[in-house]
């Protein structure tokens, strides 16, 4: 169980303890800061752990963006600093060199005002601090101060601002507008109930499977309850991520999973839309395989060019780019054309009910074409603007590199 270290003399009418539990703390208090750094030393090492002022003022989920996103090794917001496994040697080592330069020893027990905020200042590691936006997160230095801080934490309604944040900034025009908008009251309810990211990732992966069987009967009904199915799987999709963000259950596995199960889910499809016409008399074989092989080369380009898109900013590609962005309608057009998953599976939901297998599959050919020339076309020329790579990327595409057995053998006559 992570645990909380409260800094501080108890502040009368505080929530914090309660608010701290209820993110799964175990709160300890400590008086000083001598005695903060004993409680911290006895926290097993694997353990999340924080050090929070008792005068903090805020709300829960400003507390949460802080202490509880698992992506970093230390986070801290204005009264609060956290610290994975990483980041415990860091706090540990910043807690020591502040409890040394206010000549706070272990024999000295006196409360070091602000302990949490000097100790984030003296960590000698990159903090990640999180975009609050409206949220309060606050520590009074009197009691009008705190006053006015709480009563800015009334004038938020938390709960809109947490669904808000469990939308991507940036997405497709179908998602944003005609998914995003009860997607996410569907991640709350997951949230609510305990599932976890990856099972509604299992869902989603589930449901498409069945809206390809739905695909392989070859009648209309079928087709039809096939794009219903796919529609909903996409929905699915879209509220695992949300979900991920509301409740800050991040993970490398469910990012890989996400992944994967968005290709095997569309190419199942195709799969079963081309049993399904074969049924009927159509042999549209060569159609799904194409669409397969543009895909998969679609989405190799993808992730190679976001590995190595260094200078990307730069050129008049992205200048262009940025302009264009200044005009709204623009934005959205640009984001449809490339024909991002939720447009992509809109279109194919919308031709399986109302056309045939070999229609949705030449239309699903010539969009995706058009939309792989469209951007390749522009990351060449970010490509060639875009300056040296950095080593972040060198040391990404290294570790694609085979470093086993056979090739230190190979290597060894050319080393020569």
């Amino acid at each position: 169980m992570p645990t909380a270290i409260v800094t501080g003399p108890p502040v009368p009418g505080s929530s914090l303890e309660g608010d701290l539990r209820s993110l799964g703390f175990d709160v300890r208090t400590a008086a000083g800061s001598a005695e903060a750094e004993t409680l911290l030393a006895e926290v097993p090492g694997e353990e999340r752990v924080a050090l929070v002022d008792t005068r903090f003022v805020g709300h829960v989920h400003a507390l949460r963006l802080g202490l509880t996103d698992p992506r970093f090794p230390l986070s801290a917001v204005p009264g609060a600093v956290a610290a994975q496994r990483t980041g415990r040697q860091a706090l540990t080592r910043a807690m020591a060199r502040e409890n040394s330069a206010t000549g706070q020893g272990a024999g000295n027990g006196t409360l070091v005002e602000g302990l949490p905020d000097r100790v984030t200042a003296a960590l000698d590691t990159d903090v990640h601090r999180p975009e609050l936006g409206s949220l309060v997160a606050a520590v009074p230095a009197d009691p009008q101060a705190r006053n006015e801080a709480r009563q800015a934490v009334a004038a938020v309604d938390e709960e809109a601002v947490r669904l808000r944040s469990a939308v991507k900034a940036r997405d497709g025009f179908f998602t944003t507008f005609c998914v995003s908008p009860y997607s996410r009251h569907l991640a709350r309810w997951c949230a609510r109930r305990g599932l976890t990211p990856n099972q509604v990732t299992t869902a989603s992966l589930l449901t498409a499977l069945i809206a390809a069987g739905c695909a392989a009967t070859g009648t209309r009904a079928g087709f039809v309850a096939a794009a219903v199915l796919l529609l909903g799987s996409f929905v699915l999709d879209c509220a695992d991520g949300q979900l991920a963000r509301y409740s800050l259950q991040y993970s490398t596995l469910g990012a890989w999973l996400d992944a994967t199960f968005d290709r095997a889910k569309e190419y199942a499809f195709y799969a079963g839309l081309a049993l399904g016409a074969a049924r009927a008399g159509d042999d549209v074989w060569a159609l799904a395989l194409g669409a397969i092989i543009l895909q998969s080369c679609r989405h190799v380009v993808d992730f190679s060019f976001a590995e190595a898109r260094t200078g990307a900013a730069e050129g008049p590609a992205a200048s262009l780019s940025g302009r264009l962005d200044r005009v709204g309608w623009t934005v959205w057009v640009r984001r449809m054309i490339v024909l991002p998953i939720g447009e992509r599976w809109a279109l194919i939901a919308v031709l399986t009910a109302a056309t045939t297998p070999r229609v949705t599959f030449w239309v699903l050919l010539a969009g995706c074409a058009f939309a792989a020339a469209y951007t390749t076309a522009g990351r060449v020329l970010r490509s060639l603007r875009g300056g040296r790579a950095e080593d972040e990327a060198a040391r990404a595409l290294a570790d694609l590199a085979d470093g086993g057995p056979l090739s230190e053998l190979l290597r060894r006559p050319w080393a020569r």
